[in-house]
């Protein structure tokens, strides 16, 4: 199969995968947020999730829930490559206790990725709560797909299945750390271009995880600065002479920030287009949980998507006094919740399917 297409096989499993998903209907007063790839480990020092703990904990506990949000957890949640579930459960009570507290009203979905693949195979009875493969969001005739990712690879569920146990049983014990697909520009690209080509063939906005990238409106981070340069120097000549000092310093930050997306993620050999035609906002990714300064998030309400961050002030002040961006701060500490991209639903959904 070429990596640019969806091989008939490959469809017709995603077909199937997005029949039976359980559905979701949003109302007007929900609102929907969604985690994916947190990796909880025994809280030693190769739990890659220990140093983001508090961060997302406070987050949900002070944020997420007094606010009555849904709860989507999309997949690789649990790091059983490496740790027994009982240790992870053992470890993080508090986080486990949040989760509870939106299972306990029927607002908690928890999908299974391929780090966590085998908790499908276990008795409901065993798990801390079920556990699905993929969900679907519906707002009047708007539909999201919350899929964790791996779907779309060629490999089935033995091969995962296997590469999951060598991780566990050779490598970890080695002292081999965590090869996930996030580390490889061309898998991450391969595993976006596919689940955006379904999107876009079935007219619905797909929301994965597993690459650990955060995507908005289909396209990553490095090309939405790319985007904003382009305008803001467009822009630059005719702005009134006052307004010209804070776009030279918003130019010079998105600068510098091109230079380390660039050095960072690479590039899989093209300019961030996942298929012939227009490219369309039928991609999102919630990132992970277990980013160096914070963690990323995808909501979802019935007018609007967003992209938002959270991050310590302790670990990076990179959001607090940049132009554009208007972080807030959680009750007297240095958590911070910042909104890096929204779009009105309905101007997506349009472009999906007067283009697609």
């Amino acid at each position: 199969m070429k990596t640019d297409s969806l091989s008939p096989r490959l469809l017709r499993r995603l077909d199937r995968l997005y029949a039976r998903a359980p559905i979701v209907r949003l109302g007007a007063d929900d609102r929907l947020a969604v985690f994916s790839d947190l990796h909880l480990g025994d809280g030693g020092r190769d739990d890659d999730f220990a140093a983001n703990a508090r961060l997302y904990q406070e987050a949900l506990s002070r944020y997420y829930s007094p606010r009555r949000f849904l709860l989507a957890l999309n997949g690789d949640i649990e790091e059983l490559a490496r740790f027994p579930l009982a240790a992870i459960a053992t470890r993080w009570l508090g986080i486990y206790a949040c989760w509870q507290e939106f299972a306990g009203r029927g607002a908690l979905f928890k999908l299974a990725g391929n780090h966590d693949l085998s908790l499908l195979r276990r008795r409901a009875a065993d798990l801390p709560f079920p556990v699905g493969e993929s969900l679907r969001v519906e707002i009047g005739e708007k539909r999201f797909w919350l899929f964790h990712g791996h779907q779309v690879s060629r490999l089935d569920w033995v091969f995962q299945t296997l590469g999951a146990l060598l991780l566990r049983w050779v490598l970890h014990p080695l002292g081999i750390g965590n090869y996930t697909v996030a580390r490889s520009s061309r898998k991450r690209f391969n595993v976006e271009q596919r689940a955006y080509r379904y999107g876009r063939s079935r007219r619905i906005a797909t929301c994965i995880g597993h690459t650990h990238r955060p995507l908005f409106e289909s396209l990553p981070r490095l090309d939405a600065v790319k985007i904003e340069i382009e305008s803001l120097v467009r822009r630059y000549p005719e702005a009134p002479a006052e307004e010209k000092p804070a776009l030279g310093q918003r130019l010079a930050r998105l600068k510098r920030e091109h230079v380390e997306l660039q050095r960072r993620e690479g590039r899989p050999g093209r300019e961030g287009l996942y298929g012939e035609g227009p490219l369309l906002p039928c991609l999102f990714n919630s990132g992970c949980g277990i980013g160096s300064n914070g963690v990323t998030a995808v909501e979802i309400d019935v007018r609007r998507v967003r992209l938002v961050y959270w991050f310590d002030r302790r670990r990076s002040e990179k959001y607090i006094a940049a132009e554009g961006y208007e972080p807030e701060r959680l009750g007297d500490g240095d958590f911070y919740r910042v909104v890096l991209k929204e779009e009105d639903l309905d101007y997506i959904f349009t472009r999906i399917n007067l283009l697609g």
